[in-house]
């Protein structure tokens, strides 16, 4: 399955926020009870020990009994507070830094260069604007033309210069 790092690991490793690789293996947490491994479908008792993912590029030395490129992504605990009734509850949150990497918002993108990419011109949901510069990094993260798509445009200034509606014309043919 292919992963994004979520937080700044090891920032001189390129162990990054964005960093992109493919989950090798989920090493489960010593106290996890024997799960049954023809299921297609576990509900484990804690949070892994670690998750092995193979980065796309990284700097890391090779760890001994990995192949290179392979780096282990452990848990993480987070705190916060919520208000409950009269008092105060602190909760824990454990979980490692890495999510699916089928989606990505344009700020998480920048830097990158994929195919396919499958851009959202819509109005974002949370009712915000998106803006010339959001729709620029989104467009700009393509191999190619031949390897964007675009969906939810609906004509707006985004695309007023010349050029850039020479360029939406050419990427929508």
């Amino acid at each position: 399955m292919e992963v994004m790092v979520t937080y700044n690991l090891q920032t001189e490793l390129d162990i990054a926020n964005g960093s992109r690789g493919e989950i090798v293996d989920i090493i489960l947490h010593p106290d996890e009870p024997d799960i049954d491994r023809t299921s297609s479908e576990v509900t484990l008792q804690n949070p892994p020990a670690y998750i092995l993912v193979k980065l796309r590029t990284t700097r890391a030395k090779q760890l001994k009994g990995l192949d290179q490129g392979v780096v282990p992504v452990t848990v993480q605990s987070s705190f916060f507070s919520i208000d409950i009734g009269n008092g105060r509850q602190t909760v824990e949150r454990q979980q490692p830094h890495v999510t699916g990497a089928y989606a990505f918002t344009d700020y998480r993108s920048q830097g990158q260069t994929l195919a396919p990419v499958i851009v959202d011109l819509a109005t974002p949901a949370t009712g915000g604007e998106l803006s010339p510069f959001n729709a620029y990094v989104a467009c700009s993260r393509a191999k190619g033309r031949d390897t964007i798509r675009f969906f939810g445009y609906q004509q707006t200034n985004y695309f007023g210069h010349t050029r850039a509606r020479l360029y939406e014309q050419r990427c929508n043919d």
